[in-house]
């Protein structure tokens, strides 16, 4: 397990930091519009039946299998009728006590913003509520106030009103597209990022582990906070230390909220090895550990080769990558002292191996660092069900590097995993990038006692 938590955490470094973020291009409304069996008014009212079928084609979402209609006020042979299938499987369209869907049923501007928001993985979340325009006891309130703060939805629109047919094509196609202009500016981005030669970044985190259902009193609710600092030095060096503070609520174990003991890890990619500083909870006891290289791909050259492949191709990425993130302009603000972009974007992950398989550069693939790290991708993905994320960037208008960004992420959890439950069903992350340096004089030095590290046993890893 924790060999798998080490690979993904340099893999997706590696990704973001190194070859920076995908995009997904502008959507063409004409292309949404097409799913209707004639030409629509783009004026009238859009049905939920209509909005599905255009949702499912806007988010790509494949058929279910069969002929598998749920509702019983929707007809096998409509045409919005697969999607809806498509839809109510997912949990996305839930549908009403009485077991219907209503496809006639006009669509208002919260309904609709909730089910682009469980299209994108987004079903509440279980830490603090979104703030917005939405007061919290309103049953939308999270979803909706998430999309007017990602710039989706404007705060003066009203949640009650219906949308067109119009309306709900230009919506779906910038939900599912990127604004041009902040593509402009993360591929400026992405290419003076390809330039530097090291970086230092410390961020805050909070943490919340949900049971999984009919597993809160087995399991407690586990929630934390934690410091994080990482250095790197391209093109495949980095130091990283992480602190955290847990407390646990409910279970078999605890009535009242339980504070558990701090931990601590510091981690070192060196020359392609791994090295781990742990501290035991039980003793309070650090001790280092060597991962041994046999366990993990070459992860160092999976960096060198992500960022000679940016620098190659000026900052401009595979198209089979662009799918998986979306960004939006939200204009320009002063942070500490300097004129910055601001850039939302969020996007989801349904499969972690096949994402990062795109990823891997196409120089490496076949080798045989890239099918051990497939096994090791494809084992996470046997636990990880789906990784969704949204957040911000702060991207200098000078130099046009990240000098601060917010990012949530929520990672679900399959139901099983090694033939065992997988008693949580979600982890929720928030990030808070305090700090952003750039320059020469930052310096990764391996501690002596790190060299001497024994290697870590296979229990551990």
């Amino acid at each position: 397990m924790r060999k798998l938590v080490l690979i993904l955490l340099v893999l997706l470094f590696s990704v973001c930091a190194g070859a920076s973020l995908a995009f997904a291009q502008p959507l063409d409304r004409g292309e949404l519009l097409a799913v209707f069996p004639q030409a629509p008014d783009l004026n009238e009212p859009v049905t939920r039946g209509a909005f599905g079928a255009m949702l499912a084609k806007a988010a790509n979402l494949p058929a279910v299998s069969g002929q598998v209609y749920r509702a019983k006020d929707v007809v096998p042979g409509s045409w919005y009728a697969p999607a809806l299938a498509s839809l109510a499987e997912r949990g996305i369209m839930a549908g009403y006590p009485d077991g219907t869907l209503r496809p006639g049923q006009p669509v208002t501007r919260a309904e609709a913003a909730v089910m682009v928001s469980r299209t994108l993985g987004l079903f509440g979340t279980t830490g603090q509520p979104e703030a917005g325009p939405l007061k919290p006891d309103h049953w939308a309130s999270s979803l909706y106030n998430w999309l007017v703060n990602q710039g989706l939805v404007s705060a003066q629109s009203n949640p009650e009103g219906t949308l067109t047919v119009g309306e709900a094509a230009d919506f779906l196609a910038r939900v599912f597209g990127s604004d041009p202009r902040a593509v402009e500016v993360m591929e400026k981005s992405r290419r003076a990022q390809a330039d530097v030669k090291a970086m230092r970044a410390k961020t805050h985190m909070d943490i919340i582990l949900q049971p999984r259902a009919g597993m809160a009193n087995q399991v407690p609710i586990l929630s934390g906070s934690g410091e994080m600092s990482m250095e790197v030095v391209f093109p495949a060096t980095m130091h990283l230390v992480a602190r955290w503070r847990f407390e646990a609520t409910g279970g078999p174990a605890a009535k009242d909220e339980q504070r558990l003991p701090e931990l601590e890890m510091e981690q070192y990619l060196v020359g392609g090895k791994i090295y781990m500083k742990m501290t035991d909870p039980a003793t309070g006891k650090a001790a280092w550990m060597r991962l041994p290289e046999s366990a993990i791909p070459d992860l160092g050259a999976l960096m060198k080769e992500s960022l000679e492949a940016s620098k190659l191709s000026g900052g401009r990425i595979p198209e089979e990558l662009k799918p998986y993130f979306h960004y939006q302009l939200l204009g320009t603000t002063e942070k500490d002292g300097r004129k910055v972009f601001e850039i939302a974007y969020y996007g989801r992950i349904d499969d972690l191996a096949a994402f990062f398989q795109l990823a891997i550069p196409e120089s490496m693939r076949g080798t045989l660092d890239a099918l051990q790290l497939e096994r090791s991708l494809d084992e996470a993905g046997k636990l990880i069900k789906s990784i969704s994320y949204w957040g911000r960037d702060y991207i200098n208008a000078d130099d046009y590097l990240p000098y601060g960004g917010e990012l949530k992420t929520v990672l679900s959890f399959a139901d099983r995993f090694q033939g065992k439950v997988v008693p949580f069903e979600l982890i929720e992350v928030r990030m808070r990038v305090e700090e952003f340096a750039y320059g020469d004089q930052i310096k990764i030095e391996l501690p002596p006692e790190a060299l001497q590290a024994r290697e870590m046993p296979q229990s551990l890893q």
